[in-house]
This record gives C-alpha cells, sequence and structure tokens, in this order.
C-alpha cells in the first residue's frame, strides 16, 4: 500500500484549492496514512497545518519558473527520497512543474495532478511533455472541468489516467457547527443569497440587474451578497444607479458560511462559469433551493427541475422568473430544498469522495 503520500500546494493564499488540500491530508492522515506537505515559505495552508499532529511540513520558495532552478529541485528531490514518499499530489501548473518533475527524479511512484478550474491548457511542448512524462493521474473535480483540460488538445493525456472525482462536502462536520442568522426578513419577505467574490466571473451584475426586474413586479424580496473582490464599488455603484439599494444588501466577507445560508430562502449563483460550485452544495446541504446559469459544471452540481433552477447563461429575464417562480411558491422552495440536501448525500459527502481519492492512491 501507498502510505507515504505528499501534497503540494505552493498557493500562498487561501482559497478553495487550499481548503481540499488541508481537508483531505488530515482525513487521509485521519485514515492511517503518513502525510506531508510542502508550501511556500509563507502559506496560509501552512499555517493552518502547522501545529496539527501526524503531518510533516516543508515549505520552498516555489514560483512558475522553480523547475528550472537546479538547487531548489535538488532539495525536492531530495526531500521525496528521504521520506520515501510514494504518493504526490499538486494542486498548481507550478507545482506540477517543479513537484512533479522532482518527484520523477526521486522515482515517486504515482504523481497525480488535481486540476480544479475549469480552464484549458495551454498546448505549449512542455506541458505535453509534463501531462505525457510526469502525471500518472489527473484527478478532475467536474466533468466541464475535464472538458476544459483537453480543449486545446484532446491528446494531451491518456484518457486511462484521467480520474473524475468531486470536491467533496463534510455534511456531518457542516450540521454540527453553531450557527445564527445573520439577517431577519420583514414580514413575508423573501431572501435570495449570493456569496462569492466579487468579480466578472461570478456574476453579480446580472443579479443586481434582476433585482430591478423583480421590484417592478411589486415581489417583497431581499438580496444578500457576501463576499469581497475587486468589482464591489462597481456593484454597489450599479446596485444605486438601477434604484435597488433597498432590496440588495452588501455584506462583505462572511466567516460563517452557515449562518450565511440559514439566513435565506433561495441561493443564487449567476456564475458564468464554474469548475465546481461549492456554494451552490453549501446552500443544497442547508436545503435551499438553488437558482443559476446552465454552464459549465452546474448542470453536474443541480438536478434543474428537482434541485433548483437552471437557465441560460447570461438571461436575465429567465433569471428573474426563476427567482419569481420560487419566491411565489413556498411548497416549491421546500421540495426542492429537500431534494437538494438528499442529492448532496449521494454525489458530493465527503466519505464518498474520500473513498475514490483513495482508490486513485492504491490501485
Amino acid at each position: 500500500m501507498n502510505r507515504n503520500v505528499c501534497f503540494f500546494n505552493s498557493n500562498k493564499a487561501w482559497g478553495g484549492g487550499e481548503k481540499w488540500n488541508h481537508h483531505f491530508s488530515l482525513l487521509l492522515r485521519d485514515q492511517g496514512y503518513n502525510v506531508f506537505v510542502v508550501t511556500n515559505h509563507k502559506s496560509e495552508l501552512k499555517d493552518r497545518l502547522e501545529n496539527e499532529p501526524g503531518i510533516t511540513l516543508h515549505s520552498e520558495p516555489i514560483g512558475n519558473l522553480s523547475f528550472l532552478n537546479p538547487i531548489l529541485m535538488g532539495r525536492l528531490k531530495s526531500f521525496f527520497k528521504t521520506n520515501n514518499i510514494q504518493t504526490l499530489i499538486t494542486a498548481l501548473p507550478s507545482d506540477l512543474k517543479s513537484g512533479g518533475i522532482a518527484a520523477k527524479r526521486a522515482e515517486v511512484n504515482r504523481v497525480i495532478y488535481r486540476r480544479g478550474i475549469a480552464v484549458p491548457v495551454k498546448n505549449s511542448l512542455l506541458n505535453r511533455y509534463i501531462f505525457k512524462n510526469v502525471v500518472d493521474r489527473l484527478i478532475v473535480n467536474s466533468l466541464e472541468t475535464k472538458r476544459t483540460v483537453l480543449a486545446n488538445n484532446a491528446d494531451l493525456i491518456d484518457e486511462s489516467k484521467i480520474r473524475q472525482i468531486y470536491n467533496g462536502f463534510d455534511v456531518a462536520e457542516f450540521d454540527k457547527q453553531d450557527f445564527s442568522p445573520l439577517y431577519t426578513p420583514k414580514k413575508d419577505e423573501v431572501v435570495i443569497g449570493n456569496a462569492a467574490r466579487l468579480t466578472a466571473q461570478k456574476g453579480q451584475k446580472h443579479l443586481i440587474k434582476t433585482a430591478k426586474l423583480l421590484k417592478e413586479k411589486g415581489l417583497n424580496f431581499k438580496i444578500l451578497i457576501a463576499g469581497k473582490g475587486e468589482m464591489e464599488q462597481e456593484l454597489k455603484d450599479y446596485a444605486a444607479k438601477l434604484d435597488v439599494n433597498n432590496h440588495v444588501s452588501f455584506l462583505g466577507f462572511i466567516e460563517n458560511m452557515k449562518s450565511f445560508h440559514a439566513s435565506q430562502d433561495i441561493f443564487c449563483l449567476p456564475s458564468l462559469w464554474e469548475g465546481f460550485g461549492y456554494a451552490l452544495v453549501e446552500a443544497m446541504t442547508l436545503e435551499k433551493p438553488v437558482v443559476g446559469f446552465d454552464i459549465s459544471s452546474n448542470p453536474e452540481v443541480v438536478a434543474d427541475g428537482e434541485t433548483g433552477i437552471l437557465v441560460p447563461v447570461e438571461d436575465t429575464e429567465k433569471l428573474a422568473a426563476a427567482l419569481e417562480k420560487l419566491i411565489l411558491d413556498v411548497k416549491l422552495r421546500k421540495k426542492m430544498g429537500a431534494a437538494g440536501r438528499q442529492r448532496v448525500l449521494e454525489n458530493f459527502n465527503t466519505p464518498l469522495v474520500l473513498q475514490k481519492l483513495i482508490e486513485v492512491i492504491e490501485e
């Protein structure tokens, strides 16, 4: 059995990929694996794992061109050799280049590249070499991510090396978390939530435009937008321009997402693309119906018409119609919400995902 497993993530900030590495490194440790984690010198992932028993940390000043640094590559090779690393799980393209190549030189049995973003891989000579000679297994977090990886070169990697494993969501842990609603609705007010980075990709402009359409219909609703990002002021200005400030509130960064989701009746994520809509799964776990665009991985997460409603991308009028339907039908909200939680339990619950990851490590 491949008991010495090393996660390799050089990202300094904290995001979905770092959360995944953190969570599954601890889960594998609890399954009896010897877990090692390579991070950057300054890293949120490193800080969060610093005092965890059973986790061996190693840090390097890793960047996109680190694979060209013979001294750094020598240290990585030595680390893998000394600790008898049998499986390496890499996170970023730069990690695959430095960690993956060093691991091959150290004769690590298996190099796994986990791809968590639905963005095409550049069809470069270096990438063709790495995907053919370095990557033993490619884990994609959705079928959409798999499609985009191969968009520029259908033969980039042998199909037999690809494994599709959803991100995973720890329902039991989420259920145990304390929470208290962040917003108290006015009489009969239906609350619509949105949680994402405030960027063009996440489509909050469509949601604000939707607010104008719903207001014109005289519906009693409130939209809560959680998150920070470079478009924050632009979105606030847009809400003011459309005269929907009384219907849209910007909450900023929210630490307790369970409290946020508990504050809403409907969750709306009008992203223009998603690798895996983690926030959708959070909302579904709390039995909230979800609304979004019928793009990328959303149809894999949301059962359209059963756990929520998906509409054509950037069609704000149909987005508004879907929200109106749920605003006016409390029974439908409850029915879709219950079906959403069941879908999470059957498809995305962490124990299922962990078992699939172990199968890839051990196969």
